[in-house]
């Protein structure tokens, strides 16, 4: 059964599915976008014979959770397309009424000139049967790609519903209204907490000292090996030697911040008990 922001979100989006209008589901992160999805996609195909839904997201580990999400709620149909050609063969069977695919299917193999290729696909679109209806996972991520542009070209008559938990940065907002339009539906993390739907985030804030030795002795050896160079640029290497300093102490910071994580990791019962999740964030891949 849905919540109530599922509830509503669906009969917002019922709304533009007969309208045959797009737009964007902004639910936040962990409110069930899936069951959102699975309710909606029941809800088309039963009011429509002639509809078919392809659902596309742009990660493997997605495409399996919305398969294994819509097999749990007894939608056993779904189909996943395993290649580009395997897509373009599943849209041209009326039969196959549920789709899920990677965004990556859309693809085009080779160097060749992409946008003839749009062109081409434009004014030869391939054979697609039925009414058909595209939800497009985490929208945010894949709204503005090449993949996007393929994607609109060979479902010229699609209405494109996007999904997602991330709220649209200014760089992609337009961007992502120009493709998806106007919001259907928000449920924002503010409201999720107050629903209790997700927990809240709670920050606590470590210190790790970044200096290193007697900076005493570091500025007399840099006045030493500074001796032949003008005011001005003494100031400018200074400012890049404070740099290198956080540098230098990076590994020792790096090795503090190692035995803090083993500690919590240690002594909190979520994540002791092996039933908590932890996320790492980083500067880079080489710190994480």
């Amino acid at each position: 059964l849905p919540r109530p922001h599922q509830y509503f979100g669906i009969k917002a989006a019922q709304q533009h599915v007969k309208d045959r209008e797009n737009g964007i589901i902004w639910h936040t992160q962990g409110s069930g976008k899936s069951i959102t999805m699975v309710l909606l996609a029941k809800w088309i195909l039963e009011s429509n014979p002639n509809a078919r839904i392809a659902i596309i997201t742009d990660r493997k580990e997605l495409d399996t959770q919305i398969k294994q999400v819509f097999s749990d709620t007894g939608q056993n149909t779904m189909s996943r397309a395993t290649s580009g050609a395997d897509l373009l063969s599943k849209l041209a069977k009326p039969e196959e009424r549920l789709i899920c695919a990677l965004v990556h299917k859309f693809g085009k193999s080779g160097d060749g000139n992409f946008d003839e290729f749009i062109a081409e696909l434009e004014a030869n679109p391939p054979m697609v049967h039925g009414d058909v209806f595209v939800f497009v996972d985490e929208c945010h991520r894949t709204q503005s790609g090449r993949l996007h542009k393929v994607m609109k070209a060979i479902l010229q008559n699609a209405v494109f519903i996007g999904f997602t938990g991330t709220p649209l940065l200014k760089s992609d907002k337009q961007t992502s209204l120009e493709v998806f339009g106007r919001y259907i539906h928000t449920y924002k993390f503010n409201e999720a907490v107050a629903d209790k739907v997700v927990l809240d985030l709670v920050y606590e804030a470590r210190d790790i000292d970044q200096r290193i030795g007697s900076q005493e002795s570091i500025d007399k050896w840099f006045e030493a090996k500074t001796k032949g160079l003008n005011d001005f640029q003494r100031a400018e290497l200074k400012k890049r030697w404070g740099t290198m300093q956080k540098v230098l102490s990076s590994k020792g910071r790096m090795e503090k911040i190692v035995s803090d994580i083993v500690l919590d990791f240690s002594v909190k019962p979520r994540l002791s008990d092996g039933k908590g999740t932890a996320i790492l964030v980083a500067g880079s891949i080489y710190e994480a």
